[in-house]
């Protein structure tokens, strides 16, 4: 009855990651295309290092008050009450967060547009040299704060509709800031410059919210105009809320030292960490994080019924996923760096020297790949289990291993020296947090885990050796001066080595890709539909 109930779990699990990967892919492809037709209007130039640094402001807040910090306290409680109570106290303590939000949101805009140069200040205090950089990069900001807003609010939209097991529009809505920027790009840039990116964030950020309004009038989720300081849920949510922030704090106090540290840098360095870092987000934001936006409802159910068997296992079999997927995608990414790199950023007046500098940032991001993934899955684990102070005590010894790595490797590697650190921060801090994790609650079956993680890293290396000899013949025989044969030389060696690994694996034995199968037949089941 346990394994039955196990097989249920994995393929729920496998169906709701399945639309979240899928929505999730083609909100990354547009992603790819907003950033192709930025560097191709803008390169990596003074007005790119302004406008990555005035969004990358609002888009650290995001972490807290979206689908960062907040959902991860959200969801927890939201879901006891669905599980424990019923729909209709969880609906009216929705609404009470949902309205206490928005009043904590307009105060936080106000600030944020007020005390935009002391913001600029601080994270990019390298700027100042330039007054025209420095000036356009708080005019920016300002611009863009409300962003923050929206985006919140759509991110506990989304949060209330995973509950109800709802993942198909939440994970399709990022597309909405993708679609306004590349339209607004376009039409407006010759005439806004710059600022034209900056509208498309803020009707992006709105589209995000609205497109999900829709969905929750359909599921007859019912809003109430209440704030109730008192309700014991937003106590429960703020205990758990307050160490969250605090850690995203931490973790996002490494963004911001490597962005300072990248301002004294040449011209293009935080452009180039910036183009190198989205490349490595698409498999990350494609996999890592949709496999732990799907299994942390299931987790959190779990949790609240004091089912730590399954939650475990729910855990492991997430890993696994990660695991298998993120290894090999950080070695296509280092093998054929560069040839992706000069067909998706090399045009317009991004040169051969900006390929360079972001080709040798990819290159360390790379490694670090399954790491973020892992942290973040893992993460996930202790808050579904309502330990948010955890991370939180493991996340500030990893800000002073972050900063120490920098200060060292940034002399010998200049900004590539930057994404190396975060590379090795990552993988210590995944492995401080499995560490504690399994004390908690029990180690699986290490040598089986072993072996799996031995196999998977033997099949990408095969696949990896693969694309290089593929990529090697295609370039010898290619005329690569066209769009075209570029896309030639990237599409068939990642063809021919995504079936390499799959064999590879097969051979080796690797259960994951034996249930393949199955497992695409659940993700494609009209049953997601529902969903």
């Amino acid at each position: 009855m346990k394994k039955r109930g196990l097989m249920e779990t994995k393929h729920k699990i496998a169906k709701y990651a399945g639309i979240v990967i899928t929505a999730t892919i083609f909100c990354r492809i547009l992603g790819l295309g907003r950033e192709i037709v930025i560097s191709n209007k803008f390169g990596a130039s003074i007005e790119t290092d302004a406008f990555f640094i005035a969004f990358m402001i609002p888009n650290l807040l995001r972490s807290f008050l979206g689908e960062g910090a907040l959902n991860t306290a959200f969801i927890p409680v939201f879901t006891e009450y669905l599980t424990n109570y019923d729909r209709k106290k969880a609906e009216y303590f929705a609404s009470n967060v949902l309205n206490f939000l928005i009043l904590v949101l307009i105060i936080i805009i106000a600030l944020g547009i007020w005390g935009a140069p002391l913001l600029i200040n601080i994270i990019a205090i390298g700027f100042k040299s330039n007054i025209y950089k420095y000036e356009l990069a708080i005019n920016l900001t300002r611009f863009m704060f409300p962003y923050i807003g929206f985006v919140a609010i759509a991110a506990l939209f989304m949060g209330i509709l995973n509950s109800y097991d709802h993942f198909l529009v939440p994970a399709l809505a990022p597309a909405m800031l993708n679609i306004f920027i590349i339209i607004f790009a376009f039409i407006l840039s010759s005439r806004y410059g710059i600022y034209s990116l900056a509208l498309g964030v803020i009707l992006g950020g709105i589209g995000q919210a609205l497109i999900q309004i829709p969905v929750l009038i359909k599921r007859r989720i019912r809003y109430k105009l209440i704030i109730d300081f008192n309700d014991n849920g937003i106590k429960k949510m703020f205990k758990l809320l307050l160490p969250a922030v605090l850690g995203l704090a931490i973790t996002q106090i490494n963004v911001v030292v490597d962005r300072a540290i990248a301002s004294n840098l040449v011209d293009g360095s935080i452009s180039a960490l910036y183009y190198a870092n989205r490349l490595v987000q698409f498999p990350l934001g494609a996999f890592g994080i949709a496999i732990s936006t799907a299994i942390f409802p299931t987790l959190s159910k779990f949790s609240a019924k004091d089912n730590i068997f399954e939650l475990k296992k729910s855990f492991l079999f997430g890993l696994r996923m990660l695991i298998y997927i993120t290894i090999p995608s950080a070695v296509g990414l280092v093998v054929l760096r560069r040839p992706l790199i000069r067909l998706i950023y090399e045009h317009g007046i991004f040169s051969r020297i900006a390929t360079t500098m972001t080709a040798n940032a990819l290159l360390y991001y790379s490694i670090g790949l399954f790491a973020y993934a892992s942290v973040k899955l893992i993460t996930m684990v202790f808050y579904a289990l309502k330990d948010t102070k955890t991370p939180v005590k493991i996340g500030i010894f990893i800000v002073f291993v972050n900063i120490i790595l920098d200060l060292i490797l940034v002399r010998y590697l200049a900004h590539s020296g930057l994404a190396l650190a975060t590379s090795i921060a990552a993988i210590i801090n995944m492995i401080i947090l499995l560490k504690v994790l399994q004390n908690k609650i029990g180690s699986a079956k290490s040598g089986g885990q072993t072996v799996f993680l031995l196999k998977t890293v033997v099949a990408s290396l095969v696949m990896g050796i693969s694309c290089i000899l593929i990529n090697t013949f295609l370039e010898n025989i290619l005329e690569l001066s066209n769009k075209f044969n570029q896309a030639i030389q990237i599409f068939i060696p990642i063809f021919c080595g995504g079936i390499i690994y799959i064999v590879i694996s097969y051979l080796l034995g690797i259960q994951e890709v034996k249930n393949l199968k199955q497992n695409l037949k659940i993700i494609l089941s009209g049953k997601a539909q529902k969903c």
